[in-house]
């Protein structure tokens, strides 16, 4: 008997701890299907779904029976050469959004405007939801009707659009290619003087090497005379000779730019216009399913030059079970120009150079992702990526002499036929990052005048040793403004460094009007321009509304310059209006961000936010944003933004500046950046009183260590040169703060502690997870193992295709030593969809303890009721237990059930003489109530003819008389139990 009871006691513990892993863990988390598939039905039993084993054969989530979608707006018809273009701005009629079942819109063209739409003969399809331009041919140039309907990825189809008229245009004059018309058909002599008119020999006209030196007039070449790509590498001198090739963008508007070199089966890949939210060019290429395609420009290789490859990717559909993978970098090639070398240098498509992203997952919920790696030099074995940091570039091998880009779409996809991911690029770049390249042989004499500089164009780094001599520079071009001695004053000092590189600034154009979306719109009214960017900062609660502006490449510790007007109206009521970068590493993980911010803006009025932000180590590239942040009411008016790179003091070489170079009283302290002037750059004694404006050196001003006893004269800095709050935390010996209240501040990135050991309470993040935060409470007790510890928590469970955060808090007891048992309390919220809510007050085994605790589960759905469990466990491990539940069904109990109101027993009575009723008088009892039953059974095999009644008397809290009536006088024993209410 006590081996049984063993093997149940054991049986309990197990189940106890798969108990408690199953109210932590998600409901499938160890859960898979074999051979088959899980059917979603809709609440009318309709099938919606199915997930698993299909019946082809194929693996994923198939789409039954959905919903018909909304209908499209009207498209705009306009006509083209023998055909018409069709566009359509991703809008509805009857929805806001499109529905995410969408599998396309079709483009369909009929003799009549009631003509019903054949969904399986599209004449075209837009397949992504903000819609674009086609561009059909027609056989016809009578009037057709354009129609556009909605199908989703169930094959149900919604209402077609309103009808649109369009007629193809037939072909004009101006259609007809040049030189159409060949010798074949011209007469010998035909074409005369007279003939030609004025300006009709273009470069169509005349042939390879018609036009001589002879012919050209002195100076008849120009800019303007010189289309894209007619200078080639031959045609340039000097240092420019090698520049040409050494900086390849393609904004993927031309297709023969690229060659498909491998695809899954059913994957297509295309270019399309009109898609107005691509930053670069509103061109993209688009992959559906796997694609590896390569540049058709060869970009020549040349040791010892940095080559810098980016790419703008994102996706627009993944597949079911998670976002697919893509691959950016370069394809080597060999010396003849069409022989591949991989890493090991063999002749193979496969093992290139993937140094901007290799095998990278790209969620749909990610956007554009602009993507960076480096190359440089030669190696035996060529670099496989990532290699994000220009500082660790990548090699490739030995025998690579040209390289062209090279990217793998929807990796994940190669072996998924029909596969539903979606990949767009919008812009691929392969630089060579050089200085220098001008010369003095690329120079016309005197072609660099005054006028044809830029406001501080001309810097160190952008002119190759001696190539600017007097020859090239027109007679008093170069004066005090463009650096003469003594002629750098302080607006040389800080330049910036190019044009503003947002491409509509105003937020008047049609990208501002593309990514305006939601509480984000363009309005009337702007600062001195017709329009401006409105966000509404109306909310329930507290709502940080932020949009991207666009995105750049930069390294680290580049610079740039923030700028914008803002305009909150009169109700508006936040935190803070911001303008910042968001700094990315090559992974696409956010670094830090460079912010403008006003947390105090004067309402309904423009004011101006700028700053200088520098992007920290690690840095690929940034996003611009622009934020309300925390409001809820009102709105704020944006105008006039900026992003301006800014030159720094690496730009300048090493010495250039000398004291002849600067005017007096030049150098003020807003001119001098942060840390710029260190101690080797000060003459001795050299910092006087008389040159430091009050309260002019601040904190960000003074490098470490910079200033020291022989840089400063006696008596020099006063207390009206030190700004308030120019001592910051790293200007301070450590424990320089001591004794001090700190009142009113916010402290954060920390860990705080009341003391540094003893009794105390620390404060930190808890541990390596992002997702926890602790207190811990010390008693300070010596036999103190583990301090009380409050945690928070954020669980991540699944169920399905959906993923979820479960938010929890726990608080354990302090353990003291030689002891590892744990006793706490355990809370987890509700988490809709996944879970109700969880508590748990335990005191678990270890090392042969004793268990209790009570678990409660309050019910999500009706799919679940709720419950509370209590259990006990005697020490040591397989001791006695019970167990017991309360649900909505009722109570029950694994062990015995003991209640204070009841009271059973066993009492023998032996009959004072045959047919007497004898009595036994039971007292002791204490039971509990105020109104008190009894009943009693007679223990016999002979009711009814040897027992002839049982019965109770004076039944009371303590007590009750017990009766036995037999036909003889065999004692006989009677059960009893008294019930109190």
């Amino acid at each position: 008997m006590s081996s049984e009871l063993a093997r149940l006691a054991a049986r309990v513990a197990v189940l106890e701890k798969q108990l408690s892993r199953t109210t932590r863990t998600a409901r499938m988390a160890f859960s898979s299907i074999e051979a088959g598939a899980i059917e979603v039905y809709d609440q009318d039993g309709t099938l919606r779904g199915s997930m698993g084993l299909q019946d082809d054969g194929t693996v994923g989530f198939i789409a039954h029976n959905g919903p018909p979608p909304p209908t499209p707006t009207a498209p705009t018809v306009e006509p083209t050469l023998s055909g018409l273009t069709i566009t359509w701005p991703g809008t509805w009629t009857d929805a806001e959004t499109a529905p995410l079942d969408l599998a396309e819109v079709q483009v369909h063209i009929a003799a009549t405007a009631d003509a019903e739409p054949d969904t399986a003969r599209p004449m075209a399809a837009f397949h992504t939801t903000v819609g674009g331009s086609v561009t059909v041919g027609l056989d016809t140039y009578d009037t057709v009707w354009v129609r556009l309907i909605a199908v989703n990825t169930s094959g149900t189809a919604g209402e077609p659009s309103t009808a649109v008229s369009g007629q193809a245009r037939k072909a004009v004059p101006d259609d007809l290619v040049n030189a159409i018309i060949d010798e074949t058909k011209l007469a010998r002599g035909a074409v005369t003087d007279a003939a030609l008119a004025l300006g009709a020999v273009n470069s169509t006209a005349l042939a390879d090497g018609a036009v001589l030196a002879a012919k050209l007039a002195a100076n008849s070449v120009t800019l303007g005379k010189l289309a894209n790509g007619a200078v080639t590498l031959s045609a340039l001198g000097g240092a420019l000779a090698d520049s040409t090739s050494q900086r390849l963008i393609d904004a993927m508007g031309e297709a023969a730019a690229w060659q498909t070199t491998a695809q899954g089966t059913g994957a297509t890949w295309s270019h399309l216009s009109g898609v107005t939210d691509a930053p670069t060019g509103q061109t993209v290429g688009e992959a559906h399913g796997f694609i590896r395609l390569r540049g058709t420009t060869l970009v020549p290789y040349e040791p010892g030059v940095l080559y810098r490859i980016s790419a703008r990717v994102r996706a627009t559909a993944q597949l079911a079970t998670a976002p697919d993978l893509f691959y950016v970098g370069a394809l080597g090639v060999g010396a003849d120009k069409s022989t591949l070398v991989n890493r090991t240098g063999a002749n193979s498509p496969n093992s290139h150079y993937y140094v901007a992203a290799s095998g990278r997952s790209l969620p749909t919920t990610d956007g554009w992702v602009t993507v960076v790696g480096y190359l440089k030099d030669r190696a035996a074995t060529g670099s496989a990526g990532t290699n994000n940091d220009p500082r660790a570039p990548g090699a490739v091998h030995d025998s690579v002499r040209y390289i062209t880009p090279y990217l793998w779409l929807n990796y994940s996809s190669e072996s998924v036929s029909g596969s539903t991911s979606v990949m767009q690029v919008d812009a691929v770049a392969i630089e060579a990052l050089k200085t220098g390249i001008v010369d003095a042989t690329n120079l016309v004499s005197g072609s660099v005048t005054a006028a044809a500089l830029a406001a501080d164009s001309v810097i160190a780094g952008k002119i190759a040793a001696d190539s600017v001599t007097g020859r090239e520079i027109a007679a008093n071009s170069v004066t005090a403004s463009e650096i003469a001695a003594a002629s750098i004053s302080t607006d040389k000092l800080i330049v910036a460094g190019g044009t503003n590189v947002l491409s509509d600034p105003s937020f008047e154009g049609a990208y501002t009007a593309a990514i305006a979306k939601n509480e984000w719109s363009v309005v009337s009214g702007g600062n001195g321009s017709a329009k401006a960017l409105r966000v509404d900062a109306t909310a329930t609660t507290a709502t940080t509304r932020a949009l991207t502006l666009t995105s750049l490449p930069i390294l680290s510790g580049d610079q740039l310059y923030l700028a914008i007007d803002a305009n909150a109206s009169s109700d508006w009521t936040g935190g803070a209006l911001k303008y910042y970068a968001r700094w990315l590493d090559g992974t696409g993980a956010t670094l830090g961000w460079g912010v403008a911010q006003i947390d105090a803006p004067n309402r309904g009025t423009w004011q101006r936010l700028a700053a200088t932000v520098t992007a920290p180590a690690n840095t690929t590239a940034a996003t611009i944003w622009v934020e309300s942040y925390t409001g809820t009411a009102g709105s704020v008016l944006w105008d006039n933004a900026v992003v301006r790179p800014l030159l720094t003091g690496v730009q300048i070489a090493d010495g250039a500046i000398t004291a002849p170079k600067l005017l007096a009283g030049s150098v003020t302290a807003e001119k001098i950046a942060a840390l710029a002037i260190t101690a080797e750059k000060i003459a001795a004694l050299a910092v006087t009183t008389d040159k430091l404006n009050a309260l002019s050196v601040t904190a960000d001003k003074i490098a470490v260590n910079a200033i020291t006893a022989t840089k400063i004269a006696a008596g020099a800095v006063e207390a009206t040169h030190i700004k308030s709050g120019a001592i910051t935390a790293e200007k301070l010996d450590a424990d320089a703060i001591n004794g001090k209240t700190i009142n009113g501040a916010v402290i954060i990135g920390s860990t705080l502690q009341t003391a540094a050991s003893g009794q105390r309470v620390v404060i930190s993040p808890g541990n390596a997870t992002a997702e926890t935060g602790s207190i811990e409470f010390y008693s300070g007790s010596a036999d103190e193992a583990a301090p009380a510890e409050l945690n928070t928590a954020i669980a991540y469970g699944s169920q399905g295709s959906v993923n979820y955060e479960i938010p929890s808090v726990s608080l354990t007891a302090p353990q003291v030593s030689g002891t590892t048992q744990e006793t706490g309390l355990f809370l987890q919220g509700d988490t809709p969809g996944y879970s109700g809510a969880v508590f748990n007050l335990y005191a678990n085994e270890t090392s042969g303890k004793g268990v209790a605790y009570i678990n409660g589960y309050g019910a999500d759905t009706s799919d679940a009721g709720s419950s509370i469990e209590l259990y006990v466990r005697d020490a040591p491990t397989a001791s006695a237990a019970s167990f017991a539940k309360l649900t909505s069904s009722g109570f029950s109990v694994s062990g015995v059930l003991k209640a204070g109101n009841i009271a059973t027993g066993r009492v023998a009575i032996t009959p004072s003489a045959a047919n007497t009723p004898t009595s036994v008088t039971i007292t002791g009892l204490n039971v509990k109530g105020s109104t008190f039953r009894a009943v009693a059974t007679p223990s016999t095999s002979v009711p009814g003819t040897s027992v002839t009644g049982v019965g109770v008397t004076n039944v009371s809290a303590t007590g009750l008389t017990v009766w036995l009536t037999r036909t003889n006088t065999t004692s006989t024993s009677v059960d009893w139990m008294v019930i109190g209410s």
